[in-house]
């Protein structure tokens, strides 16, 4: 049984029907429950809905109907403490947590399948579909959060004169234009036309127009030629599109969309359409704004060879630039600026003598060996675990709720939770691969302290005493200090890829108020975060050699600042090196008491 818990605004009660106003994200995962599950759904779902406790204008939400479904509810005042733990919509399946709309989906259909005879493959080649998380993926990014914000703007769009739709919905459009791109195009070919052929020379020597179809041309569905998730999330959030758009007006503006809709909506007969019209049957009566756009109203801007499965690597700060390497006299001259500032910039080497641990009494599968990491590397990871376990030792109380921040397959977390078995460990990670390798682990260990998050570090809410991470990458870092700040919670960071740090709406560089207020500009300032990635040639040649340990001060300088912000909360912050320094390029650890 897994436990679905769902926000909800208002709530409407007639003798047959029960309607609740609930964001997108929650049509879309109603949607997806009723098309896989049907009469069953009951025996595999439990659905919580909690009332929310922020007011929403009404027009960010939609009306649904859920009265044939077995649903139970919380007010504002009494929440089910999971549904407390992460950013709604959130899954509980046996002490996984897992927030974020394509993570949700993708649990849901994984139980769906292992659940019935003849399920519906809707997971993709090899079952890959939507597996990144929104945080590396753009396809996943598209899925999960550009698509529902598009239709929360449509839904939004004034009547009676003309209107821009989002630029997302352009981005589709061309996107669905592209020539194909699948991991198994070939083995595709073979099954439909009955060929065989592995490569593209081999396509290339085909006698027949038939034989030679084009699968290169364009998109079917929207990953390829099977329906997958990612169709069933992007149908039922075009679903309330259509709403406010007509089929024949799509046709006209969005012509790829548009054939995308009707070949989702004929290939299950309608059953997914008939879904969406029955949960939202009441929807035009609810919400009369949502009359049909005319098409000389709507405009529309669609890009020219547009692919949502390109990377997207490119961090930019709000000045519009990308962060570039700079010349040394550049970087000479931040460094006098920073000098006049007149801090007592540094770290203390590890002063600590023995470990509080012996290696010996931990069972191999909680080793770093024990978590198929390479075995060149299994020495450098354990004397970096060793520094910040010993750091958490001191720090920890029983009962306390320790959280290992971007866990990746459990190396330090799980490490902690056979140290500490009277505190509770929380591993936190985005990526559904790494989390379940820590599963594995843990239930090979037998464990009863730990908890799982699959959520991007933003969806994170609960409580919790002690933070830790090891080599968080770039901004993560600062991340996850701040969920530490927030929580009045000690922490002990180990900071990773400076050179990756940028600018957004949610993250402001410098961090510290001393900092902003001194005449160092942004640009510099990440300038100095980029130079510290450069600790990695510590070889003979004496430029080289400068050049690290220019990096090594510049880290300092980063994390100097990190240390400020936290001290202007109140914390104790202590800045040291692990031990021994050279186990890793990236060896600082900022350890902070409240």
């Amino acid at each position: 049984m897994i436990r679905l818990y769902l926000e909800y605004f208002t709530k409407l009660d007639t003798a047959e029907e029960t309607l609740l106003e609930v964001p997108v994200e929650n049509y879309i995962l109603l949607a997806l429950c009723k098309y896989l599950y049907q009469a069953e759904i009951e025996r595999h779902i439990q659905i919580n809905f909690v009332q929310c406790k922020t007011n929403r204008e009404n027009h960010e939400a939609i009306f649904v109907n859920v009265g044939q479904l077995a649903v139970r509810f919380s007010n504002n005042e009494n929440w089910p403490c999971v549904a407390t733990y992460c950013q709604l919509p959130t899954l509980e399946s046996n002490d996984w947590i897992i927030s974020g709309l394509c993570g949700i989906c993708r649990r849901i259909a994984k139980t769906y399948t292992q659940c019935f005879k003849n399920p519906k493959q809707i997971l993709g080649f090899k079952g890959n579909t939507l597996l990144a998380p929104a945080e590396i993926s753009m396809w996943t990014k598209f899925c999960e959060l550009d698509i529902v914000r598009c239709i929360r703007e449509v839904l939004l769009l004034r009547n009676g004169s003309s209107c821009t739709l989002p630029e997302d919905v352009g981005r589709f459009e061309s996107h669905l234009s592209q020539p194909l791109k699948v991991h198994n195009i070939y083995k595709l070919i073979n099954n439909i036309q009955n060929v065989k052929i592995s490569s593209q020379q081999e396509y290339d020597k085909l006698n027949t127009e038939t034989d030679r179809f084009d699968f290169h041309a364009n998109h079917k569905f929207a990953e390829g030629y099977e329906k997958t998730l990612a169709d069933i999330i992007l149908f039922v959030s075009v679903n309330l599109l259509h709403r406010r758009i007509s089929l024949d007006t799509l046709s006209e503006k969005l012509p790829k969309i548009s054939s995308w809709y009707q070949l989702v909506t004929s290939d299950d007969n309608g059953e997914l359409c008939q879904i969406c019209d029955k949960l939202t049957s009441n929807l035009q009566q609810l919400q009369p704004n949502l009359v049909k756009l005319e098409v000389h109203q709507i405009n529309v801007t669609v890009p020219v060879n547009y692919s949502l499965y390109k990377s997207d690597t490119k961090k930019l700060n709000l000045l519009g630039e990308r962060v570039l390497t700079t010349n040394q006299a550049e970087v000479l001259s931040i460094l006098n600026k920073i000098a006049d500032l007149e801090l007592n910039i540094g770290s203390q080497p590890n002063s600590r003598k023995d470990n509080l641990f012996d290696w010996e009494t931990v069972p191999l599968i909680a080793k770093p060996e024990g978590g198929k990491l390479p075995s060149k590397r299994v020495e450098r990871k354990k004397h970096q675990l060793e520094c910040l376990a010993n750091e958490v030792i001191v720090m920890a109380r029983p009962g306390d709720i320790i959280v290992d921040f971007c866990s990746g397959t459990g190396h330090l977390g799980i490490l902690l939770a056979c140290l500490l078995p009277d505190c509770t460990i929380y591993l936190l990670e985005n990526k559904e691969e790494s989390q379940q390798i820590a599963m594995e682990r843990v239930r090979r260990l037998g464990l009863n302290n730990v908890v799982y998050f699959q959520c991007n570090l933003n969806y994170f809410t609960a409580r919790f005493d002690i933070g830790v991470s090891l080599h968080a990458c770039g901004v993560a870092s600062d991340i996850v200090l701040d969920k530490c700040l927030e929580q009045r919670a000690k922490f002990v960071c180990c900071p990773c890829c400076y050179g990756k740090l940028y600018e957004s709406d949610a993250m402001q560089y410098p961090r510290s108020k001393f900092f902003r207020q001194s005449d160092l500009l942004l640009k510099e300032y990440l300038c100095i975060a980029h130079c510290a990635d450069q600790t990695h040639d510590l070889d003979n040649s004496r430029t080289n050699l400068e050049k690290s340990h220019q990096g090594f001060y510049c880290m300092d300088i980063i994390d100097k600042d990190r240390a400020m912000r936290a001290e202007e909360f109140g914390y104790t912050v202590s800045l040291k090196r692990l031990k021994p320094e050279n186990c890793t390029p990236k060896n600082r650890m900022l350890v902070g008491i409240f």
